[in-house]
């Protein structure tokens, strides 16, 4: 069996766009990730609204085609090719609970599809057994299952999305910002839900997020991304405590702060405006913001290199 359930190698994916005035370009939305994910893990993806996270998330399951670049899912490329037999290994749950939800259908009939599709030989009495025994595990009752999804709070509708993910028993999920919507209690439950699952069921998790906080909650090793790229990766503790980047920097000082009398020892810059994708044709792309920024940050596109055990980092100055 191999330990790195998912790999991804030099992944890519570009999108069309056009401007004010008219003109076309692309705009790299994943530009070359590379990384891995152990069995068991969880990864946290954060960075900046529009920074490639939810699209690098959608492309290694192949909701979005890539453009270039590998992914081998337990030691398997599945780049190309049909993604059926991985539907139910590989799932996601969504940002958006109520919107990734039909609102035609009752909850009993939003689990019960997936039983139907991979498990036909299910009868409709063992089915039934099943979507209760989901509602159970994710913390609602099965009285609820005749319900819409109108009828539950933003957190009951997030639950009901990961009893459908769970339903087909995958090893895999991706979880595109699972808690930004719900406040903070629901948050809590959330995460601590997510938590006891993994535990219970040997999920793996790529968590994707924009909120530090959350992602460092749970996550056992964190990677964080800048303009469609990867820039730091490690460890929980050594990327929130030791940030290697610049950006990563940025990211940890734009957090709320608790007590409001407590000042900062300094003030990063954050980008202020969406990614652009002609920002930078070569150097490094947060050049623009870096207080320690050299002549090779304009000439020369840092790669991610280690810069202590288990702990990458993108950049020049390092």
């Amino acid at each position: 069996m191999n330990d790195n359930l998912l790999t991804i190698e030099n992944l890519k994916k570009s999108y069309p766009i056009r401007d004010r005035m008219g003109y076309r370009g692309v705009r790299r939305a994943v530009d070359g990730v590379s990384l891995t994910i152990s069995r068991g893990e969880t990864l946290g993806l954060v960075g900046e609204s529009g920074c490639g996270k939810t699209t690098l998330g959608r492309t290694i399951l192949r909701l979005c085609e890539p453009d270039s670049g590998k992914i081998i899912y337990d030691g398997i490329d599945i780049t190309r090719g049909s993604m059926r037999p991985y539907r139910r290994r590989m799932q996601i749950v969504f940002q958006d609970p109520y919107g990734s939800l039909d609102p035609r259908s009752r909850i009993f009939q939003t689990l019960e599809e997936g039983l139907k599709v991979n498990y036909p030989a299910f009868n409709p009495a063992e089915r039934r057994n099943i979507v209760f025994g989901l509602l159970e595990s994710v913390g609602l009752d099965p009285r609820y299952a005749y319900r819409y999804p109108h009828e539950f709070s933003g957190g009951q509708q997030q639950r009901i999305g990961i009893a459908r993910a769970l339903s087909v028993e995958p090893e895999f999920i991706v979880c595109d910002e699972p808690v930004s919507a719900l406040d903070v209690s629901c948050q809590a439950q959330i995460l601590t839900l997510l938590k006891e699952l993994q535990d219970t069921l040997a999920l793996t998790y790529l968590f994707i997020s924009h909120d530090l906080a959350v992602v460092r909650h749970i996550s056992d090793r964190i990677g964080v991304m800048y303009l469609g790229r990867l820039v730091e990766l490690g460890t929980s503790e050594d990327v929130t405590k030791h940030p290697a980047h610049p950006y990563t920097s940025a990211l940890l000082h734009a957090v709320p702060l608790a007590d409001l009398k407590v000042g900062r020892a300094k003030e990063h810059r954050l980008m202020e405006e969406p990614a652009d994708a002609g920002a930078a044709d070569r150097g490094c792309w947060y050049r623009r913001f870096c207080e320690k920024a050299v002549p090779a940050c304009f000439e020369e596109e840092p790669v991610l290199r280690e810069v202590a055990p288990g702990h990458s980092c993108a950049c020049h100055v390092l």
